[in-house]
């Protein structure tokens, strides 16, 4: 991993929160569940999962609003191209339900349906995190995996760090296979 990185100060220890979950659902869907307690109150990750200033800190490029029925889109910008990050298409989707600060649930053309509940407590939040997908076997693992390190960047974001994703695959990584070694371990 690069030491003079913009990327050195974040959370490289993906075992910090508890793994997450796989069930099937039916013959092709799967749910994946992964729970995280954030300091921040509830407002702050509503904000940073639905403001598209904030959402690219952590996750990815939105656009739309997080109002039912109303379009919301992503652009990941993990994504490799010959050694260097680059941005994907747009991946369309629509808000299923939105209810700040306690409900974002949407549909996504790649990434399938996105349930995110929030709850107060203990002076922070407890976020519930469900993604429902249509993947293959092997995917599975990846994706939770994927999601994993998302959420702790997440986490980085609501402590006012950043990701730098031009350099996130010298310094994530390797992050994300520590994460998907823990699911396939599990």
């Amino acid at each position: 991993m690069a030491t003079n990185s913009p990327n050195a100060a974040l959370n490289k220890d993906m075992t910090r929160h508890p793994i997450g979950t796989a069930a099937k659902v039916d013959g092709e869907r799967t749910e994946l569940t992964l729970t995280r307690h954030y300091a921040a109150a509830p407002e702050e990750v509503w904000a940073m999962l639905t403001d598209p200033a904030k959402t690219p800190l952590w996750w990815a490029k939105t656009r739309g609003q997080a109002k039912t029925g109303s379009s919301f889109d992503l652009k990941w910008l993990n994504v490799k191209d010959e050694g260097q990050g680059i941005e994907t298409d747009w991946w369309y989707g629509r808000i299923v339900e939105a209810t700040a600060p306690a409900l974002l649930e949407f549909s996504n053309d790649m990434h399938g349906r996105i349930r995110i509940e929030l709850t107060a407590v203990d002076g922070g939040t407890e976020l519930v995190f469900r993604n429902t997908v249509a993947v293959q076997e092997e995917v599975v693992l990846m994706s939770l995996a994927g999601w994993h390190v998302h959420l702790d960047h997440l986490q980085e974001a609501l402590e006012g760090k950043s990701v730098h994703w031009q350099q996130w695959w010298d310094d994530f990584y390797p992050c994300w296979q520590q994460a998907h070694a823990l699911y396939a371990g599990s």
